[in-house]
């Protein structure tokens, strides 16, 4: 049984459920059921049955209580419009500085010049993912040989020769197909266990979709925890001795993604 997505839901609507027969009428109700299921599971969840932190507990427990204002009276409404009015004259039109810095987030910046490749990937091979059923109806779906892909992506993977070792580029294409219910269906990567930690900006989910393949990370990882060598001399030997240019923080997001498929 396939999980509907976002995109799955929003093509269903009254004139889909009607124009479907009763066999596939079960089936998308039975999808729909276990999104629900998995739904209600997640808002259930707290510190005491999963993996989140403490903190997480008070969001789900605290109730908005709406705040009560006590209405100025009329003698009350004249004399702040007349100290507002002193104020704006002594001030004139200036408006209030804002100290001190805002906190800045984590990753790019908003208007910083972007850093690219110098040289673009070239992939060996090219791996196709087609979707095999109906995410609605759970039908099975023909692979249309002239159908295009709608979105894809390169890996690179760490290859062991009997010499060495090697870097395999391969770019993965993922495809859309109809089916006899008229629901489009898109294979996507496959996203897995998520990582979280109190304190943290974004989670981290264990996922198909990434430019590092698993032998690769593995690699990546035991050069810093084995041989304990930091995140910009890993980059370095990666760039002079293999070939593979890749930012601090993609290897250090390679070393945590191991260590969480590890525990």
């Amino acid at each position: 049984m396939n999980r509907l997505s976002k995109e799955d839901l929003s093509q269903m609507n009254q004139n889909y459920f009607q124009s479907l027969d009763k066999e596939k009428l079960v089936e998308v109700a039975g999808n729909l059921h276990s999104l629900a299921v998995e739904q209600l599971e997640k808002l259930e969840q707290n510190s005491s049955n999963s993996s989140l932190p403490p903190s997480s507990d008070q969001f789900k427990s605290k109730e908005k209580v709406p705040s009560l204002e006590l209405q100025p009276t009329g003698s009350e409404t004249s004399v702040s419009e007349s100290e507002r009015e002193d104020k704006n004259v002594s001030q004139g039109s200036e408006k209030p500085k804002n100290k001190g810095f805002g906190k800045k987030l984590p990753g790019k910046q908003a208007g910083a010049k972007g850093i690219w490749r110098t040289t673009p990937l070239v992939a060996s091979q090219t791996v196709a993912h087609h979707p095999l059923t109906c995410a609605s109806c759970n039908s099975r779906l023909e692979i249309d040989p002239q159908a295009k892909p709608y979105m894809g992506y390169y890996v690179l993977e760490l290859e062991k020769l009997d010499s060495g070792i090697d870097i395999k580029c391969t770019l993965h294409h993922y495809y859309q197909a109809t089916c006899s219910c008229s629901h489009h269906t898109l294979s996507k990567p496959l996203a897995g266990y998520i990582s979280v930690v109190e304190g943290r900006s974004k989670d981290l989910c264990l996922q198909e979709y990434g430019l590092v393949g698993p032998m690769l990370a593995t690699f990546i990882a035991s050069l810093a925890i084995r041989y304990r060598m930091s995140r910009p001399k890993i980059r370095e030997l990666l760039n002079d001795w293999i070939g593979v240019s890749l930012s601090v923080g993609t290897i250090d997001r390679c070393i945590r993604e191991v260590g969480i498929a590890c525990s």
